[in-house]
């Protein structure tokens, strides 16, 4: 509702200013960006090979645990106190390791979110001047964001995201999707794979 009453606050303020000077106005639908984007289609495909790479290390660790525990579990019966002591302390200190490097790779701050800004910061600027050269070669006074639920109507005529699609996808191909699949299960947490159109608003 906030998003509503600022938008028509601000479209109030654009038509008192039209009586001064022409307004155009334009729209991009970031979600159509996203998903048709060749750049972004390889940006995720990378950070899905990023994530299942860690989070393979995780079930490697998650494997070799279990394997300790049962193995001790079997020859507990036989093995002295302290045997048994120094054989519970490996199996600790393996899932300290397991938890740091889940906190290293999914916790906050840690290597994914790293890695998901990094592979998107360049891409957000590139859509960002593409769509700052447009409305400045066609005169655009503002441009909207579509997809973010605060324009109740566009007309086609106003809608640029072609044009910033064609741009942003000249001298670029469509990745191959990766048909491989991972059977493996996994503890570990399921963190933010896709990218948000709020995460592509063109900055001033």
């Amino acid at each position: 509702m906030k998003k509503i009453l600022l938008l028509i606050v601000l479209c109030l303020g654009l038509l008192s200013l039209s009586f001064a000077a022409e307004v155009k106005i334009g729209v991009v639908k970031m979600d159509r960006i996203i998903q048709e984007s060749n750049e972004l289609a390889e940006i995720s495909r990378i950070y899905k090979l990023d994530m299942q790479n860690w989070k393979n290390q995780l079930n490697e660790l998650d494997a070799q645990i279990k394997q300790m525990e049962q193995e001790f579990e079997i020859a507990k019966l036989t093995k002295t106190e302290a045997a048994k002591r120094e054989a519970q302390a490996k199996i600790d200190e393996k899932k300290a390791e397991a938890g740091r490097l889940l906190e290293e790779y999914f916790g906050e701050g840690g290597k994914s979110e790293q890695r998901y800004m990094e592979l998107l910061s360049p891409i957000n600027t590139k859509i960002n001047n593409i769509i700052k050269k447009i409305a400045t070669d066609e005169g655009y006074t503002i441009i909207f964001d579509d997809s973010m639920g605060t324009v109740l109507y566009s007309a086609p005529s106003i809608d640029i995201t072609d044009l910033v699609l064609l741009e942003l996808n000249k001298d670029t191909v469509k990745p191959t999707p990766d048909n491989k699949t991972n059977t493996t299960g996994t503890q570990t947490p399921k963190p933010e794979d896709t990218f948000k159109p709020d995460e592509f608003i063109p900055k001033k």
